[in-house]
């Protein structure tokens, strides 16, 4: 049996510590203190630990290099909107892996189904469900079958 792939944890524990990616007041506390140089976010997912380290780098720029705090903020916009969309691309990729997941549980079914057919017909229309869901081409049956005329 085929298991579906779990959605990514958006917490993990280190040190007895949790941290929650969706709190916003905790996500906040957490830019402050990788601002300041005081996360470890070695273990992050990531993309969380992209942005982290991206503020980590802001932060010594501006405490060492005199960086404006204007300037700061900006890239921090910046590095933000970055992480928000690496963020989403993920969460689109989990949500494909779901759906192939799901595709390959219905098609052992399909197979199943294919080898119990009885006439050709039924087998020729199950084989094209089966490949369009191996393909996870919605729709490529449908357009297959429009072609083809059955006895």
């Amino acid at each position: 049996m085929v298991k579906l792939v779990r959605p990514v944890i958006r917490r993990i524990m280190k040190r007895k510590q949790i941290y929650l990616f969706n709190d916003g007041s905790a996500f906040f506390q957490m830019e402050e203190q990788a601002i300041d140089g005081q996360l470890d976010y070695d273990d992050f997912p990531p993309e969380e630990y992209r942005y982290f380290s991206k503020l980590s780098k802001l932060g010594y720029k501006n405490r060492h290099n005199g960086w404006s705090k204007e300037l700061c903020e900006m890239k921090q916009e910046e590095y933000r909107k970055e992480y928000r969309e690496a963020c989403e691309e993920r969460d689109l990729r989990v949500e494909y892996a779901k759906k192939l997941q799901a595709n390959l549980i219905r098609s052992a079914e399909l197979s199943r189904q294919l080898n119990l057919a009885d006439t050709s017909d039924a087998a020729l229309i199950t084989a094209l469900d089966l490949l369009e869901m191996l393909l996870n081409e919605p729709g490529l049956s449908r357009r297959i079958q429009r072609n083809i005329h059955f006895a």
